[in-house]
């Protein structure tokens, strides 16, 4: 008995010692969630006269949604950054720690869309998030930052899903951008589609793995069809968790990442520990109502000719938007002029696995256009 009142002890001072560690974290984590962006400083520790470094829960088109803007020099061009999914902005913290971010040549504009990220709101209706309606809010905002930064027209570059949205957006106002930049090309996602779940069967089978094939046979080929065990956005989760098991986007998440990330002032306390952050693959509304429309989204159909030059960049390993399509897609396309940009071993990720030469396409090759 004697024994066991001890070993008690011990847990209840260990539990102590736990909870107060937790407490002290979450104290740490809370003293830098100010919810102010954090600035550009220069050697001194002074904030750089001409940047900028905000964020703003604005409304476009009667909705709200939420910009972060950050730039070491307001002279320099403005990008706006067109998020993926649908549904599933990366936050701008994260572009910093993986070493990606263009703000010290750009103004960067990271756009949350309705119904997505930070931008989530209950108040908003299904109805009210379509690809139509995105895409007028991009028109919409690429205007607010051409008047903003007085800029006759700024650049534009989307990420997988956003790939789309900004190919329409140029394909309704041409004469607002600079080049259109596409990375992981969605070109048409149905055909895609079919091949990614080619590759991911083809891969379960040979390495044997049982669980992956039955999930893979119970959802069945695309399109894939509502059905009583799966709706069409489980349908592509469950496919692209086996396509990520045998092509994995390769970023580093570590200690360091994770802390960094949680003490960064950009986001407030509740923020940090919303799902976005904690419980990605269940949070995004979006995703949910937008998916169907994606499937359907065919850029060889519907948009052959560009106004503005065009700049793709593509893992050769890419089943997310097969590599195949887009480049048969780029192909195709009429435009001023327009370039390929093919990364060895990379997947649906290249700008955080090739930071270096993602960053060397921008100064080298887009910019001096």
């Amino acid at each position: 008995m004697k024994i066991i009142k001890k070993i008690g002890k011990w847990f209840l001072v260990l539990l102590g010692i736990l909870v107060a560690f937790i407490l002290v974290v979450l104290l740490v984590i809370r003293i830098n969630s100010s919810g102010e962006e954090e600035p550009f400083l220069d050697e001194q520790g002074n904030v750089l006269p001409n940047s900028i470094a905000m964020h703003e829960d604005m409304t476009i088109n009667g909705v709200p949604q939420r910009i972060t803007i950050r730039g070491k020099d307001k002279n320099n061009p403005v990008l706006l950054i067109v998020h993926g999914g649908p549904g599933a902005p990366i936050l701008p913290v994260i572009y910093k720690l993986t070493g990606i971010d263009l703000e010290d040549i750009f103004t960067v504009c990271y756009w949350d869309q309705r119904g997505s990220g930070l931008a989530y709101n209950d108040s908003i209706s299904d109805s009210a998030i379509t690809l139509n309606q995105i895409v007028d809010d991009g028109l919409q905002l690429s205007e607010h930052l051409k008047e903003t930064f007085k800029k006759d027209k700024i650049y534009i570059e989307g990420l997988s899903w956003g790939t789309a949205v900004a190919a329409y957006m140029v394909q309704k106002q041409p004469e607002l951008y600079h080049a259109y930049i596409g990375s992981g090309l969605m070109a048409n996602l149905s055909l895609s589609e079919e091949l990614s779940y080619e590759f991911a069967l083809s891969e379960s089978q040979k390495h044997n793995d049982t669980i992956s094939v039955n999930l893979l046979k119970q959802i069945g080929r695309p399109p894939y069809i509502e059905n009583s065990k799966n709706s069409v956005t489980e349908a592509f989760e469950i496919e692209r968790q086996i396509v990520m098991k045998y092509a994995p986007i390769k970023l580093e998440t570590d200690f360091n990442f994770i802390k960094s990330m949680f003490l960064d002032n950009g986001l407030t306390f509740s923020e940090k520990f919303t799902d976005m952050i904690n419980s990605p693959e269940s949070y995004y509304p979006a995703a949910k109502i937008l998916q169907p429309t994606a499937i359907d989204m065919n850029l060889m159909r519907d948009i052959p000719e560009f106004k503005v030059p065009v700049y793709i960049l593509q893992g050769d390993n890419d089943h997310f938007t097969e590599t195949s399509v887009a480049k048969m897609y780029f192909d195709s396309i009429r435009a001023p002029s327009k370039k390929w940009f093919l990364f060895e071993n990379g997947t649906h990720g290249v700008q955080v696995e090739y930071p270096e030469k993602y960053r060397s396409i921008y100064i080298n090759e887009i910019l001096k256009k």
